[in-house]
Formats: structure tokens, sequence, C-alpha cells
């Protein structure tokens, strides 16, 4: 499992570190993307590929709630 770790600093020296992952499989069509931080924000999403263009997704994220949709991958 290879995570993305992701370290930042700003002009008034605030430390940012994050750690990610998009895509990880759960099952032959389950896959998870997560994320977190030190700035307390995080993210989970779900996405179920139903067929080999169509997926259908639900996501969390501390700032903007929880979300729902369909992607169409060409």
């Amino acid at each position: 499992m290879l995570f993305v770790a992701d370290a930042r600093v700003d002009g008034d020296g605030k430390i940012r570190f994050q750690l990610g992952r998009d895509d990880i499989p759960v099952t032959k069509r389950l896959r998870v993307s997560t994320m977190i931080n030190t700035d307390k924000e995080y993210m989970l999403g779900l996405r179920y590929i139903a067929t080999k263009y169509i997926s259908i997704s639900a996501h969390e994220d501390s700032d903007m709630w929880v979300g729902a949709g369909v992607t169409i991958t060409y």
C-alpha cells in the first residue's frame, strides 16, 4: 500500500503534513480513496465500478461534507 506523503511550510512558518491514497482496491469493483492532514482535514471516498465506462461514487469530506455522483470514463 503506497501512500503519498506531502510536507509543506508556508511563508509564516506553519508546517502542514498530509497523507493520502487514491484508488485502493477493496474488491474487483470497489475502490476507496482516503486523505488526512495536520489541519484536521480528512476525506473518504468510495467508488463502485458498474461498467467499463460508468462508476457510482460517494464522498465524505471535512470541508464539503457528503456527496454522491456518477463518473463517466471515456
